[in-house]
């Protein structure tokens, strides 16, 4: 179970991934408009590519692996215009989401009640952007608890995502990296317009410091600076274990990418050794988002 402190504590921040030469060039400016129209047609199930960019995927592992503490890893990064998958490890397998299902919760929200406005726009900005769980723990709590969960896996055919087992905490809700991609993909392609700039406007203007405090600029930020990205980080506790999760979009120079980098250590290993680990593994795939038609 995820700890909390009242009624929900997950900690989720958001992304960013180790800068690492050579793709630098290839990275697009950041355009400091969280505006950007993320619009894609990855609406159908990306195309499998097997054995493709293994030695990005060894290299992340072992970003994990060098640091003990029983390290758990998964990955699945689509290029968005081919529709296609460009990396993938363990890509099925189920891991705590934690503060990652704030985008169930807020595609749940609309799908329930239309695109909020006013306070309630500015609240789901708050729960995304700055990751506030207050925010979280009220709608979860409003829409009915796990239920979120199963009407949205229902409805976007999640095949390994589960609700918490205790109805409370929603940061254990379970979820696998292709999943995450599901979701991101239905944002980017299928979500309206208005709904789909509400989500990516908080995701874009993150702060560096959560509602917690907690540094929400690992992985994608600090490995594609000058990117465009949009970005949902998720960390906590759960059953002994540190979660730490990456996911977001980045954007090229000419390619869009939706990206899940999921992790989880035994709880022996500290918060800075966890987040340098994910950093340095996400920043590890970097290379391979340039390969094949920048």
């Amino acid at each position: 179970m995820l700890k909390q402190v009242g009624q929900v504590q997950v900690l989720v921040g958001i992304a960013a991934l180790v800068a690492a030469g050579g793709l630098i060039a290839a990275i697009a400016v950041n355009s400091d408009s969280g505006s950007d129209d993320w619009h894609a047609e990855c609406g159908s199930a990306p195309a499998e590519v097997a054995g493709k960019h293994a030695n990005a995927i060894a290299e992340a592992r072992k970003a994990l692996l060098s640091n003990g503490n029983d390290p758990r890893l998964g990955i699945e990064v689509v290029d968005l215009g081919s529709c296609a998958v460009e990396l993938s490890w363990k890509a099925d397998q189920a891991q705590p989401t934690a503060s990652v299902v704030k985008l169930l919760i807020a595609l749940d929200l609309i799908d329930r009640s239309g695109v909020p406005s006013g306070n309630e726009a500015k609240e789901v900005h708050d729960m995304l952007a700055a990751s506030d769980d207050r925010v979280a723990s009220r709608l979860w709590q409003r829409q009915g608890g796990p239920a979120v969960v199963q009407r949205q896996a229902r409805k976007l055919g999640l095949e390994h995502t589960s609700p918490p087992a205790d109805a409370g905490q929603w940061g254990s809700t379970r979820m696998s990296p292709d999943d995450v991609i599901t979701v991101y993909r239905h944002i980017t392609a299928k979500l309206a317009d208005e709904g789909r700039a509400l989500l990516t406007e908080a995701m874009h203007r993150v702060p560096l410091n959560a509602a917690d405090g907690f540094d929400q600029h690992f992985g994608i930020p600090r490995a594609f600076p000058g990117a465009d990205w949009a970005v949902k980080q998720g960390w906590g506790s759960s059953e002994g274990r540190r979660v730490l999760n990456t996911t977001g979009l980045v954007r090229t120079a000419s390619r869009t990418f939706a990206v899940a980098v999921m992790g989880s250590w035994n709880d022996t290993i500290d918060w800075a050794t966890a987040t340098k680990a994910l950093t340095t593994a996400t920043g590890a795939l970097r290379g391979s988002l340039s390969a094949g038609g920048n």
